[in-house]
């Protein structure tokens, strides 16, 4: 199936727990295959006992932070422990509720897409660098996602770079997903100047920006410039993202993004 991103609504008061908690970042995402989790009404294709082995080793899971009250960690340098008490019953029940709206899965299309929106290809930015100058970093900076929001009438072609699913602060660490931390967008002015960026490129601007490249002599090999339907396909997933982050703007929605 391979690496899939995804982005994901969640309230304001969740992101607030998720930023003053960070270990908290990895139970949010384990509570979307508890039991009573409605993410198993939509994932049709998983079933059997796979599925059930799973719902119940998340029950237990849960089970045993309830006893504990919550989640503790040892402070680096220091033999003491920290720790955070909930009412976990009612954080777990916060967390289903986040789970009941869908999340926006791009499939494995992301890096598609964040070079065809933002101008450069996660983890290979560099190859982007000759060609939109505003992309050029410091040779020390390693990150997958290059860290900017919005690029206004870029070197490359006018119109914005609009990093949709690279933008946003770092939460968790390494090991909250199996492909690096997530990344969050706050509610308000973060997520709402990915959405002016985004109906400024327009879906006119996005298709002409496909086309420009895959008319180029050398277009980059990350994109399957063969297949017939690409460019339907990707105007298909800009409409859904553009979608997503108009709903998280009416609903003052933070946006979780990240691998999985």
């Amino acid at each position: 199936m391979g690496i899939i991103g995804e982005i994901k609504q969640i309230s304001a008061s969740t992101l607030e727990l998720l930023r003053k908690d960070p270990l908290l970042v990895r139970v949010f995402r384990d509570a979307q295959w508890l039991p009573e989790s409605a993410l198993w009404q939509r994932a049709t294709y998983w079933k059997g006992e796979s599925a059930e082995k799973t719902k119940q080793e998340m029950r237990a899971r849960f089970g045993k932070l309830a006893k504990r009250q919550g989640l503790s960690r040892f402070i680096p340098g220091n033999r003491q422990q920290w720790k955070n008490n909930y009412d976990w019953q009612a954080l777990e029940q916060q967390f289903l509720a986040e789970w009941e709206n869908p999340e926006l899965d791009l499939h494995k299309y992301w890096q598609e897409l964040t070079f065809l929106l933002a101008g450069y290809v996660p983890g290979y930015y560099a190859t982007s660098q000759g060609k939109i100058p505003e992309l050029i970093v410091d040779q020390e900076y390693k990150k997958d996602f290059l860290p900017f929001s919005v690029i206004e009438n870029s070197a490359w072609d006018g119109m914005p770079l609009v990093n949709a699913f690279g933008a946003g602060q770092e939460i968790g660490n390494e090991n909250t997903t199996s492909y690096g931390p997530m990344r969050y967008l706050s509610p308000g002015d973060e997520v709402g100047q990915i959405l002016d960026g985004l109906l400024e490129l327009s879906q006119e601007g996005f298709q002409n920006r496909f086309i420009r490249e895959s008319q180029n002599s050398e277009p980059v090999p990350w994109i399957d410039w063969s297949e017939e339907e690409m460019l339907d396909w990707m105007t298909d997933y800009y409409n859904e993202i553009v979608d997503y982050y108009q709903s998280a703007v009416r609903q003052h929605k933070a946006l979780l993004l990240y691998l999985t």
